[in-house]
């Protein structure tokens, strides 16, 4: 996750409501600023864990991102998009042009449409597994 990790070593480094992808995770994203080393230890897991929250998402200062989900597919199909935002937020940011802010209104009801999408991330996550036994079934060994 590139572009993620990428937000993650900026001071301040948000996912801004810049793009259709980003609106997924509006409201839904926790930041944790501080880096505490390798989490070798289990009061560093319970520290992380604390600061993700009630959230699907936590940004780790100097680190990456950590994903959460009800499933493999819902947290893979979250990390998907996220890196998709996080990616273009990178590229926009590199014109050096302010960004341009969606309104919270947009963001929060198309944040709500997205949701009420139900179950498209198991069929994303075949496709993939799909696309993987075709290319190169070894993964599954």
């Amino acid at each position: 996750m590139p572009y993620a990790t990428a937000l993650t070593c900026l001071e301040e480094g948000r996912l801004e409501p810049v793009h259709q992808n980003s609106l997924r995770f509006y409201g839904d994203v926790a930041y944790d600023a501080t880096y505490n080393g390798l989490a070798e230890d289990p009061a560093e897991g319970e520290r992380i864990a604390e600061a993700l929250g009630d959230k699907r998402v936590l940004f780790m200062g100097n680190h990456g991102v950590l994903v959460v989900g009800d499933s493999i597919a819902r947290a893979f199909d979250d990390l998907y998009y996220l890196e998709q935002a996080c990616r273009v937020q990178v590229l926009a940011m590199s014109t050096g042009r302010p960004l341009k802010r969606v309104s919270d209104n947009v963001a929060a009801s198309t944040k709500a449409e997205f949701g009420a999408g139900g179950a498209y991330p198991e069929p994303h996550f075949n496709a993939l597994k799909r696309l993987l036994d075709h290319e190169d079934p070894s993964y599954a060994d």
